[in-house]
């Protein structure tokens, strides 16, 4: 949707870049004006440039961090002596809840994405990241997130069950109001935005990468980002199922955590350490990439080991999902469970040692040029080797019994995530800064932030060390005299104030030197990679003309011919894709304008969400919003559909496209086709992260199924298990929809848009029926979801494949109304391609849960 009044489009606005890498500065303001986000306040709350956004995000998760800090430094306050009474034992629970839902949910994760949001474009030589829109609307669900929680919190309805928030603590028995409610659908808000931010940042380093920039050229932070972003897909719906059966226990009454009726409070334990250990992983594996960005610049020499430190970040993601039970030794797992937990947790530190060994090799080689950015990569190796050893350490069981739930584990805990995270992080904010800002952060404030921030953190936490060596438990609001633990708290909180005052100094170097700090040159490190080719802050558009990369280190490379990319219209915002290993050019599709509409929809489902927690209703009158904004938000505008006639009516467009007369040697992408089917188009990539994100969903749910079968010897607990007649029906009205679904595809494959449409209309029809028929199903089933823990898993594995369809079907009727409206002819025919192949998934998804729901009850083991 336009959002400012803007003149018609036509061809000769659709300038080229006729003259290589070096854009004349008629071209330069095309560039701008076209990728500048619109003025004003509505252009304020469109604004799509990823930089943008991601400046958002980090500004906010910053935001929420120095929160989370206010509330800390009030704990450490509270425990500084004993039998203090400061702040009572309800407002305590509150603030350690809020403390770390604050920094794990709102800050770690999301910081890191942000911060790669910001970078990945620049470092992989792209305009754009994939799918600016949802990159908007992502933000702002993330926002919304974070303020219903401590506007939740400022109203006194704060939750008080902590960070991880166990069940029966947190169920409807321990835990009346609305806080534990708020804490739930706030992991929706925010895992949401993550899981799209993942999905973004995928497509973006698969496919958007400059030419030449092959995935074994990818800067080691790419290649962190990219890892950590797929761990997010696998990792992250844990928590969301885990938090939505929360919700459901305490809104409608299901048993899924009510050992009572077939429940089990270790349920949520299992599910939530399978996203928690995972986590920070997802907080240290970027971080593990701003050390090889920082190291390589300041060494002034490539990384030591490029393949071993590749292999070492994927195999630390393969093996951070399976530590989950490291953080349940103390419960009822099985012994010889507990012994494959060790080995995990001792063996996933070979990856690290050999990052570390591969740091170290290319300090020690390297010319080290020692600025602040490098002092605090030093002090990340001191800092996360003790986190480790004490992490290997928790990974006894003997030991891990005694000190479990101890403030040894809170010291290990933030020895492992500021040492292995922030330290890294804050480094990073030095080093791009000048980047970011186009001015260079003082560097003699730097090093009072560095000192205070590094003594500060080891005053307080190491001493947490001996404090859970000497028994005290964590999550306690007072202590006694008798107990000896006052002097240790007391050097705790006086460098937690220490640590306070080095953020305060950061924070006054940030905003001194954004508005008076020195002027950053383009490149004021020396830096290897794409990001620093380019002007200070980078312009809208980021580079005048895409690069061509010809090493692992572009940035230390003389220009050379090819050395840019030619042919992409400067009137439009028209990108380059690439091929996903190699770096070939493929596709240069049309990407969209700012709208409004991403807000929006944010706005809808942030109603929707909320409106949730107070009514069940809501999930039925909460969708009507949410829909009809995202359909306006995809149903093209008329001004997209403008330059898209004008782009194709381009004269030098096509495949017998002639070259500009005395053209330099560059690479010419006027050729090239504006769409593509199956892996060369973006959304493709993008139905395949979400069949990804939701087959996961799938499979934790039939892992819930099975589990909650072990744990009761009676199942299906007494309750009837559904007709077999309605669901053999429903499969066989599914399966049959596959036939109109697949001649609906190959029509679109041959640009047949009739049979496209109409074949589209017949999958839709058979889509209807389906639901029809489910709805007719649900009146009769024969155990309800309040019933027991068998009606609940029942009732969710169904209500999922339900809502899957439901949504599958709109899109379907809203493509079938596009393809019949005309415009965008070659695109809805991609996009009728992508869907019929998500349509694919939702039927195939549905036979492993026919097998569960209708199938395992009647097989006797």
């Amino acid at each position: 949707m336009s959002t400012t009044r803007e003149p018609l489009v036509d061809a000769s606005a659709l300038t080229t870049l006729k003259d290589g890498p070096e854009a004349t500065d008629e071209v330069r303001a095309a560039l701008a004006g076209t990728w500048r986000d619109p003025p004003g306040v509505i252009g304020w709350l469109s604004a799509i440039n990823h930089k943008t956004i991601a400046t958002r995000f980090i500004a906010t998760t910053f935001l929420f961090f120095l929160l989370a800090g206010v509330f800390a430094l009030m704990i450490r306050t509270q425990l500084a002596r004993p039998d203090s009474r400061l702040i009572g034992p309800e407002l305590y629970d509150q603030l350690f809840t809020m403390h770390g839902t604050a920094m794990m949910f709102l800050f770690a994760v999301p910081v890191m994405q942000a911060v790669a949001g910001w970078t990945i474009p620049l470092m992989i030589g792209a305009r754009s990241v994939a799918f600016p829109r949802m990159n908007a609307y992502a933000y702002w669900v993330f926002l919304f997130g974070g303020l219903t929680l401590f506007v939740a919190f400022a109203l006194g309805s704060g939750p008080r069950s902590g960070w991880f928030s166990y069940v029966p603590l947190s169920g409807p028995n321990y835990a009346p109001g609305k806080g534990s409610d708020i804490w739930a659908q706030m992991i929706t808000f925010t895992e949401l935005a993550a899981l799209l931010e993942a999905v973004i940042l995928i497509t973006t380093i698969l496919k958007m990468r400059a030419p030449g920039m092959s995935l074994n050229r990818l800067p080691l932070f790419a290649w962190a980002t990219l890892v950590t972003q797929f761990m997010v897909i696998f990792a992250m719906p844990a928590i969301m199922l885990a938090s939505t059966a929360l919700i459901l226990d305490r809104e409608v009454g299901t048993q899924f955590y009510n050992p009572a009726q077939g429940g089990d409070v270790l349920l949520w334990q299992h599910l939530f350490w399978f996203f928690g250990h995972p986590e920070v992983y997802l907080i240290f594996i970027p971080a593990l990439g701003f050390m090889s960005a920082i190291i390589e610049t300041f060494s002034r020499r490539p990384i030591f080991g490029y393949t071993a430190m590749v292999l070492s970040l994927i195999a630390t993601a393969f093996l951070a999902f399976g530590l989950w039970v490291h953080h349940m030794f103390a419960t009822t797992v099985p012994e010889l469970g507990k012994s494959f937990f060790t080995t995990a947790s001792v063996l996933i530190a070979v990856p690290s040692g050999v990052q570390i060994y591969c740091w170290l090799a290319t300090l020690l080689t390297g010319r080290l040029h020692l600025r602040v950015p490098l002092y605090f990569v030093l002090a990340f190796f001191f800092v996360l080797v003790l986190g480790g050893m004490t992490g290997i350490m928790l990974g006894s069981v003997p030991l891990d019994l005694q000190i479990h739930d101890t403030y040894f584990v809170v010291a290990h805990l933030h020895y492992v995530l500021i040492g292995g995270a922030v330290f890294p992080l804050i480094g990073v904010i030095y080093y791009w800064f000048p980047k970011m800002t186009g001015r260079l952060l003082d560097e003699r404030l730097g090093l009072w932030h560095f000192w205070l921030f590094f003594v500060g953190f080891n005053v307080t936490f190491f001493p947490m060390h001996l404090l859970g060596l000497h028994g005290m438990p964590r999550r306690v609001w007072t202590y006694p005299q008798a107990m000896g633990w006052g002097p240790m708290n007391l050097c705790a909180t006086i460098g937690a104030y220490l640590l306070g005052a080095g953020v305060l100094v950061f924070l006054y170097n940030v905003l001194r030197s954004r508005l008076r700090g020195k002027a950053a040159q383009a490149d004021p490190w020396g830096g290897a990679t794409l990001e620093w080719r380019t002007a200070s802050p980078p312009p809208p558009h980021n580079f005048d003309a895409l690069p061509v990369v010809q090493s692992r280190t572009p940035g230390w490379e003389p220009a050379c011919e090819p050395a840019g990319v030619a042919g992409l219209a400067a009137g439009a915002r028209e990108v380059l894709t690439t091929s996903a290993l190699d770096a070939i050019p493929e596709t240069r599709p049309l990407f969209p304008q700012p709208s409004i509409w991403p807000f929006i929809s944010a706005i809808a489902t942030t109603v929707f969400f909320i409106g949730s927690i107070y009514t069940p209703t809501a999930v039925w009158w909460g969708t009507v919003p949410v829909a009809v904004a995202l359909i306006a938000w995809f149903w093209p505008s008329r001004r997209e559909n403008r330059i898209a006639t004008a782009l194709e009516r381009w004269p030098g467009r096509g495949p017998n496209a002639a070259r500009v007369a005395g053209e330099p040697a560059a690479l010419d992408v006027r050729e090239l086709p504006s769409f593509d089917f199956s892996h060369r188009s973006l959304m493709w990539w993008a139905t395949a992260g979400l069949m990804l994100i939701e087959g996961t969903v799938f499979a934790i749910a039939i892992g819930m199924y099975f589990y909650l079968r072990n744990v009761n010897a009676a199942w299906p607990l007494n309750a009837p298990p559904p007709g077999l007649v309605w669901g053999t029906l429903n499969t066989a009205v599914l399966l049959a929809s596959l036939v109109p679904n697949e001649i609906s595809r190959r029509a679109a494959l041959r640009g047949d848009r009739e049979g496209a449409r109409l074949w589209l209309a017949v999958c839709f029809v058979f889509g209807i029926a389906f639901l029809v028929l489910r709805g007719f199903e649900f009146t009769t089933l024969n155990v309800m979801w309040y019933a027991n823990a068998y009606g609940s898993i029942v009732w969710l594995l169904l209500g999922l494949h339900t809502t899957h369809l439901v949504t599958d079907a709109v899109d379907t009727a809203v493509l079938v109304a596009l393809l019949y409206r005309g415009p965008f002819e070659g695109k809805r025919l991609v996009d009728t391609s992508e869907n019929a192949i998500y349509w694919y998934f939702v039927v195939l998804s549905w036979l492993p849960i026919y097998a569960v729901v209708y199938l395992a009850p009647r097989v006797h083991l």
